[in-house]
């Protein structure tokens, strides 16, 4: 057998083996990282889902939170010089009872407001989201603030308070529904003069003592807030009255 002969043979059997060689341990390694890849992208993926739908609920933790702040600064800021445009931007920002309830007693206030020359300015301090279903879309925020009131010829009112609004999603905007009052009006300033100056009951004047000094509160509270017209405190879950001033607006 000649030289040329063996190379003959032996080339394309190397040839062969090359062939075959290489792509079996390149496919090997293309595997390996293809799963790497996948298995990388996966969890990538879902971080990218989960930071994702976080930030959406912290978004839309906000956006009910900056509603809620704005209706109770709408329904607790009148000028007697444009309160029509401030019921306008209320009626705007609500829907359900809490609409319907703005019409028995918009004209009230108005009359009120413009009577008196009253500037009244709410002022919020906090918020807390306490219930957000975003599939529902239902919502419930607490709100603390302040409400001043400013009206011709009378001492100014000055006082701090909590609601809380419940609000649901109206064609893609959140709208209040209900506003509650939570707790009682604590009066702020010269206007706690009169909590203040109330006499503390005597040990042993037993429960008649204690109800006169509720009383009292409760009446402060009624004048300095500006939750509703009668001395007595909402009931827990009753919707708030109209905002007067002569219930410390």
């Amino acid at each position: 057998m000649s030289s040329q002969e063996t190379n003959e043979d032996t080339t394309p059997a190397a040839a062969d083996r090359t062939r075959a060689g290489v792509p079996v341990w390149m496919a090997v390694v293309a595997v390996i990282v293809l799963v790497a890849g996948l298995t990388v992208l996966g969890v990538g993926g879902t971080r990218y889902l989960q930071a994702r739908s976080a930030h959406q609920v912290a978004q839309e933790r906000e956006e009910v939170a900056e509603t809620a702040a704005q209706v109770i600064i709408n329904a607790f800021s009148f000028d007697h010089r444009d309160v029509d445009e401030s019921l306008k931007q209320l009626a705007a920002a609500s829907t359900g009872d809490f609409l319907a309830e703005q019409e028995q007693w918009a004209q009230d206030v108005r009359t009120r407001v413009v009577e008196q020359k009253a500037v009244t300015t709410a002022t919020v301090s906090h918020t807390a989201v306490e219930i957000l279903d975003r599939d529902a879309g239902d919502a419930a925020v607490l709100v603390v603030f302040t409400a001043h009131s400013e009206r011709e010829g009378q001492d100014d009112i000055t006082g701090r308070q909590a609601m809380r609004v419940d609000l649901t999603r109206v064609d893609g905007q959140w709208k209040a529904d209900a506003v509650n009052q939570v707790g009682v009006t604590v009066p702020v300033g010269q206007s706690s003069q009169s909590v203040q100056d109330l006499a503390v009951p005597e040990e042993g004047a037993g429960e008649q003592g204690t109800d006169e000094q509720g009383n009292g509160e409760q009446e402060t509270g009624g004048n300095a807030g500006a939750a509703g017209e009668t001395d007595d405190a909402p009931e827990a879950g009753e919707t708030t009255p109209a905002p007067t001033t002569t219930a410390g607006r």
